[in-house]
């Protein structure tokens, strides 16, 4: 029936992701069931056609079946379906989504140690690099993210160096001000925290733990790409897992040969401090480039957008709005680029809390 399968994959976009396989089985593997099942009652209802045709039963039988073999056969059927939520069903959503392993920490690597270094040097910035990574810095086996839904958005929250997340609290969001989160930016936890909208950027080969909710009503958090789609549920806390296993630059580029090289840089902002200070990556020699735009150049570029945060939820008036966010999965150098920038911009002007009071 390898004709199901070819039909069903034609359908689905390409899997980036580690665990996309079995998702993409499974599917075809139920639509086997569901075509075996066709097939099976369509001639069963043929065979009661013509077994109970008028002219072999002239007159209606008013007693009826007179055996128990029905119901034996669904008194099986409901012991088999206990027996399959109980003994893999049940067991398999524990081990996804209550069972979760912490995230171990590693040595950081030297290359890592190289990449920042480099940067220091190649912006003549004085600091050291403590300044920016402390020596008891965090460093785990996986990426580990939080993603907070609102209506009509995706806020994701990444932890700094320490590996702690800053506490979240409900009397601390202001929409009008840009505290989508409620974070407490006192708080020690919080002081290198990374919060950005729309906007998820991942390493490849890395595997990644997203703890997901809502802050209003239900969404669905949509990696189609990645096989992933969980509903984001207020009051609750849901762990996702998968790996990514290509780059955006990778995808773009194989969609259009022909089209520039993909930098990363030319399409989120570039990192930039109070002081209006930049490290300017793809050495334009300005701050500006396409990221304000990109929903609309990266498409004409390449033919289609970047992968996409999406929702599969019907929640509202500005539903179609939560297809609009951008995902990037980069290389190894590139994220630490773009996290060692974060770290920069947050560290690299000390604010007198007296100064300029008149404001």
């Amino acid at each position: 029936m390898d004709f199901i399968r070819n039909f069903i994959e034609s359908y689905l976009p390409e899997n980036f992701s580690a665990h996309g396989h079995e998702v993409d089985n499974l599917i075809v593997w139920v639509h086997y069931l569901m075509f075996i099942l066709f097939v099976g009652w369509g001639f069963y209802f043929i065979y009661t056609l013509y077994r109970f045709r008028s002219s072999n039963n002239p007159k209606a039988s008013y007693k009826g079946i007179t055996n128990h073999y029905s119901t034996y056969v669904e008194g099986g059927i409901i012991l088999f379906e206990v027996f399959l939520l109980f003994s893999l069903a049940l067991p398999g959503w524990k081990r996804l989504k209550t069972n979760v392993e912490k995230p171990q920490i590693i040595e950081i690597q030297n290359s890592v140690y190289e990449t920042r270094d480099n940067l220091i040097s190649d912006f003549d910035i004085e600091d050291d690099i403590t300044t920016y990574f402390p020596e008891s810095e965090v460093n785990q086996n996986m990426q580990v993210i939080h993603v907070i839904a609102q209506t009509f958005n995706y806020n994701i929250h990444y932890p700094g160096p320490d590996g702690k997340f800053g506490p979240r609290h409900r009397y601390l969001v202001d929409d009008g001000e840009g505290e989508f989160i409620g974070l407490d930016w006192n708080h020690p936890d919080s002081k290198d925290d990374i919060v950005l909208l729309d906007e998820l950027i991942l390493e490849v080969d890395k595997p990644v733990l997203i703890y997901l909710t809502s802050k209003d009503v239900i969404h669905s958090f949509f990696l189609p790409e990645f096989r992933v789609k969980q509903d984001a549920i207020p009051g609750q806390r849901v762990a996702i897992f998968f790996t990514p296993e290509k780059t955006t630059k990778d995808f773009l580029e194989g969609l259009n040969p022909s089209a520039e090289d993909f930098s990363l840089w030319d399409w989120i902002a570039d990192p930039e401090n109070y002081d209006y200070d930049y490290l300017d990556y793809n050495n334009d020699g300005t701050s500006m480039n396409f990221s304000g735009e990109r929903g609309i150049k990266i498409a004409e570029t390449y033919g289609r957008d970047t992968f996409q945060l999406g929702c599969a939820q019907l929640c509202g008036s500005g539903h179609a709005k939560m297809n609009k966010g951008d995902m990037f999965i980069v290389s190894k150098e590139d994220y630490q680029k773009w996290y060692f920038s974060q770290m920069w911009a947050k560290n690299s002007v000390v604010v007198d809390e007296d100064e300029d009071e008149d404001w």
